[in-house]
């Protein structure tokens, strides 16, 4: 809803080859996000099953934690390969399918978060090459990094006020640097 999309429908698809691929074939949606089974071992069929009954345009980001998300297109479906850790998850839609549903909407692809600028409590380390999602609380005009890797512990998420990106170029950021804080929508 935050992004404008009408849920067309959710459903619990067991682990097996055929039950994914006949879930992702069926008719009815604009965009179709699949959480699970997006990585690279022998269980993860989401990529290969979209590379064989359509295209995968991209899978494996350059990005912690959601590495293993993906996406492409069947038909006219957009079709986002989520990973199923949940940090992993919540972060790769931000970034990549959250955004795609804004554009097809009509509405602005810039992040639908408020932002604060906070310094930071503590160094988030980082490595070029590779964008990083760093939980944060806040507190008292300041960001406490609560986890950079971490993608299954969703109580990062939850204990966090919202979150901080380290872009591709950068190895991070030192204890006391002014940084933009994406808020979660439940803060302040």
């Amino acid at each position: 809803a935050r992004d404008g999309a009408l849920l067309e429908s959710a459903r619990r698809v067991r682990d097996d080859r055929d039950a994914i691929r006949e879930a992702m074939l069926a008719p009815g949606a604009d965009v179709l996000l699949v959480s699970g089974g997006s990585s690279v071992g022998a269980e993860d069929h989401a990529p290969g099953l979209l590379a064989e009954a359509g295209e995968l345009a991209i899978h494996g980001i350059a990005m912690r934690p959601s590495s293993p998300a993906g996406f492409g297109r069947l038909e006219d479906t957009l079709v986002f390969l989520l990973p199923g850790n949940p940090v992993s998850c919540l972060c790769a839609y931000d970034f990549f399918a959250g955004r795609a549903l804004r554009i097809l909407g009509g509405r602005e692809a810039d992040w639908p978060h408020r932002t604060l600028r906070a310094r930071l409590r503590r160094k988030i380390a980082s490595a070029v090459g590779r964008v990083d999602y760093c939980r944060v609380r806040l507190e008292d005009g300041e960001a406490e990094p609560l986890a950079l890797s971490g993608a299954s512990i969703l109580s990062s998420t939850t204990r966090a006020d919202g979150f901080v990106i380290v872009p591709e170029e950068s190895e991070g950021y030192a204890q006391g640097t002014e940084v933009s804080a994406f808020l979660y929508e439940a803060f302040g």
